[in-house]
């Protein structure tokens, strides 16, 4: 089976180690082209470029893929193109080229949780399972034939981090899976049930801004599923890594604690949330008892946004 991979980021790479090491035969690579550091202008490899060149596979980065792709990618000769998480739409031409089929890893239990952020917004919703879904690409969005699904549970300390390292692991399973009894999926699909599907937007820059006027097992699930969420307070931008629900109450924003023994707690709609570790801007994520002892903090003030 000669497969061409599709990807970009870790779980991309942990998906194409997992082929490799189950032994299919990978003739090449797509991913996107480098990006450039806004801060120093250096190139920046993802980790999926890095494996790449450390194993010495044909590694293709077009600025255009549907335009730049075609004649290469057929060249190839590939039985199969597998995807996970690549980020751009492929067009017709480029879906059609392999001898079987173009199929994907998809990180939820389609039709539910369509989109380029599925894993995020199954711990914004508080959900319990997610899971992974082998399918047929074509091109709408996540809308292909399902080959299988595995299911998994989503714990409650899980981030988006460590559901993607889980996420992963069940992909390569799911994919031995589908080469074991390859002649009976690439036969056998199953359409997806439209009136169950939910379709899900691309985070945004101002979704990680923490807001205190909802529920507080709302903010935590936020604070796991973005992993970047910060509030400002006093003109400075503080990022929580971690946090938990608590029972402490009073107005929307109110800084209800600030001490070693607490630690920082601010008050929401309906109780507070706990900042287990806070980042302050331009240091090191620290524990919030810790960093209370800094006096940065007053009591019965209110976050600023």
């Amino acid at each position: 089976m000669k497969i061409v991979f599709f990807g970009s980021n870790e779980f991309s790479t942990d998906i194409l180690k997992g082929l490799i090491e189950m032994g299919q035969e990978v003739v090449a690579v797509v991913m996107q082209p480098d990006k450039v550091n806004a801060r120093n202008n250096k190139v920046v490899f993802s980790p999926l470029k890095k494996f790449c060149l450390e194993k010495n596979i044909t590694l293709f980065q077009f600025n255009k893929l549907n335009l730049e792709g075609e004649q290469p990618l057929k060249e190839l000769n590939a039985d199969l193109f597998i995807t996970a998480s690549y980020g751009q739409i492929i067009k017709q031409n480029i879906l059609s080229i392999p001898k079987f089929a173009t199929i994907n890893v998809h990180t939820s239990l389609l039709p539910r949780y369509r989109g380029s952020a599925p894993v995020q917004y199954a711990i914004l919703n508080g959900e319990r399972v997610t899971g992974v879904t082998i399918m047929k690409t074509e091109l709408g969005l996540d809308t292909g034939d399902i080959y299988l699904q595995k299911q998994i549970s989503i714990e409650d300390d899980d981030t988006t981090s460590t559901m993607f390292k889980k996420l992963s692991n069940l992909g390569v399973v799911c994919l031995k899976e589908f080469f074991n009894n390859f002649d009976y999926y690439i036969n056998h699909h199953t359409k997806q049930n439209e009136s169950q599907a939910s379709y899900f937007p691309m985070i945004k820059k101002e979704d990680y801004l923490l807001k205190f006027n909802s529920e507080n097992y709302k903010i935590v699930n936020k604070i796991r599923a973005l992993e970047n969420c910060y509030f400002i307070y006093n003109g400075a931008r503080y990022k929580v890594i971690k946090a938990a629900s608590c029972n402490l109450t009073g107005k929307e924003g109110e800084i209800v604690a600030c001490n070693s023994k607490l630690g920082l707690i601010i008050a929401c709609k309906n109780g507070s949330v706990e900042v287990v570790t806070i980042q302050p801007e331009g240091k090191h994520p620290m524990p919030a008892k810790a960093y209370m002892n800094a006096n940065k903090f007053k009591l019965g003030s209110f976050i600023e946004n």
